[in-house]
């Protein structure tokens, strides 16, 4: 059994993270960025000239009109693939599990702290045909804009905290809210604020309703690499069971040698979609360590993540953990990961789940 206590062992020595504010950025983060060792340009054009070439063997080996998901690495249609996606809010709290839905069907996963120790998901689709049902969808917490600005997502949520709302305005961000009537409906099997629902055909009525920009530029680039084939890290931690120690919600995942997926758990059980009934999988986990800090005037204790500059995580894939490290500029940039040697990380096709935990959190990793 191996505990990792706040950032990851291997890399303690090596970084030096100065803990931001509520206000996020961080300048020696960026200063440390810029002063990393740099190969020669010739041999960066070089490789990326080799890179292009890859990737234009790649793209010809599929079928006509198909790409590769920059969410999840699988082929997709191009007409689905080069739409925007959906990051819809969903509720965590125990008493709403019986019937949350939907999450089996996500291409990521996000889990966090919100407030009193509780966690949110968000969920990101890139397909909304696939949307059969989701929820109960739930309010906006400012920290989950920025998780859905690394794959410029269509943010979908039904209220939202103060400092969301100052956010969304700040930011001019256009929103699929509780204000847009077409996009949610309510179960009342259900008791409020536990009943609120949407699927991929109202949450795209929703998206027409408010007449958002639906397709990615021509040269979009994703915040994921992906590796083209399931490839098993050469060295790393052995982890077949990874437990997120979150106070309540408690998730954990166990690796199942047979499919090659993590099965995810929490609140002691399977974590499974009520749509479906089946218990939720994933090829990748990342354990992004971020510093939290409760908003002062906060009466319910909100919590603000610093987000900006550079951090721990770890990479959990094929049941091995390998310690890489995270890095954004600013709230315009993406959240990308990179292994020891500086290089993005390249994850394996499937379906990822990405817990954003305190520094100090014992995540432990199990045979």
């Amino acid at each position: 059994m191996t505990k990792y206590k706040g950032i990851s062992m291997a890399l303690v020595l090596a970084l030096t993270l100065t803990a931001a504010g509520c206000s996020g950025g961080s300048g020696e983060s960026e200063t440390q960025a810029q002063t990393e060792s740099k190969a020669p340009a010739t041999e960066e054009t070089a490789a990326e000239t080799e890179s292009e070439t890859e990737a234009e063997t790649v793209a010809e080996a599929l079928p006509e009109g198909q790409m590769y998901s920059f969410l999840s690495g699988e082929p997709i249609d191009r007409t689905i693939g080069m739409q925007r996606p959906v990051a819809v809010m969903i509720n965590n709290i125990e008493e709403a599990t019986p019937q949350q839905c939907g999450t089996s069907q996500a291409d990521v996963l996000y889990e966090a702290i919100v407030e009193g120790g509780i966690t949110r998901l968000m969920a990101v689709f890139q397909d909304t045909s696939k949307i059969e049902k989701v929820g109960s969808v739930r309010s906006a917490r400012h920290n989950y804009i920025d998780f859905a600005n690394n794959f410029d997502a269509i943010y979908c949520h039904y209220g939202r905290s103060y400092y969301a709302m100052e956010r969304i305005a700040q930011d001019g961000i256009q929103t699929v809210s509780e204000y847009v009537s077409s996009a949610y409906f309510q179960d009342n099997n259900y008791p409020a604020p536990h009943h609120i629902f949407a699927s991929g055909e109202t949450l795209e009525a929703g998206i027409a309703e408010i007449g958002v920009e639906r397709n990615l530029p021509d040269d979009y680039q994703g915040c994921f690499v992906f590796n083209t084939e399931d490839t098993e890290p050469d060295y790393g931690t052995i982890a077949n069971t990874v437990a997120i120690p979150y106070t309540f919600s408690k998730p954990s995942l166990e690796y199942d040698s047979e499919t090659k997926l993590y099965n995810k758990f929490q609140y002691g059980a399977p974590h499974t979609d009520a749509n479906t009934g089946e218990q939720l999988t994933f090829k990748n986990v990342i354990i992004q360590y971020a510093n939290y800090q409760t908003i002062a005037d906060s009466v319910e204790g909100c919590q603000d993540i610093t987000l900006d500059g550079e951090g721990d995580a770890l990479y959990i894939t094929d049941g091995k953990a390998v310690n890489v490290t995270w890095k954004r500029a600013d709230k315009n940039d993406q959240t990308r990961y990179y292994t020891e040697d500086g290089q993005q990380l390249s994850m394996n096709p499937g379906k990822t789940y990405i817990a954003v935990v305190p520094l100090d959190f014992n995540i432990t990793l199990s045979e």
